[in-house]
């Protein structure tokens, strides 16, 4: 029981101390949850299209919702925290700090993505640019130099 109490007291000191969203984030078997749902994703896709695009449709899939998720929307849908209510999950991530673990398998992910798009498909049926488009989707906002960056005034509040 002991284990059990301490463990929820670590949890309950983390989400107070950041926005609850971004917990979950530091527990490690949140990365293995996240492979697999992409890999859901691709035998979803395998055995609804079985087209040889397969990767390329999880790809742009996951480009669209990370874009969303990780960089579009702002605050936390758990609690209201005033000092989150204008970041986005991904400036609230680690506290903003640059190069962590958790920012670095987050910037991995569409990367391996997009290799794997590029590389699984016939290339006269590839839509490599539309594959590039969704990378830099993903990554660009992940850059230091754009943290806290909103383009053109898009999704300032």
């Amino acid at each position: 029981h002991a284990p059990m109490i301490l463990l929820h007291h670590v949890i309950q000191l983390l989400a107070d101390s950041m926005a609850c969203r971004v917990v979950a984030l530091l527990f490690p078997s949140f990365w293995t949850f996240y492979a697999l749902l992409i890999l859901g994703g691709w035998f979803l896709a395998r055995l609804v299209l079985a087209d040889g695009l397969e990767w390329t449709y999880v790809h742009l899939v996951h480009s669209a919702l990370s874009l969303f998720f990780l960089h579009w929307r702002k605050g936390s849908p758990f609690q209201d925290h005033g000092q989150y209510h204008q970041l986005t999950f991904w400036e609230q991530l680690d506290h903003g700090e640059q190069n962590t673990d958790n920012r670095k398998f987050f910037a991995a992910v569409p990367a391996t993505l997009f290799l794997l798009a590029a590389r699984t498909a016939d290339f006269r049926q590839q839509p490599l640019l539309l594959n590039f488009l969704g990378l830099l989707l993903c990554i660009v906002p992940k850059l230091p130099e754009m943290h806290r960056v909103r383009l053109l005034g898009i999704n300032e509040d």
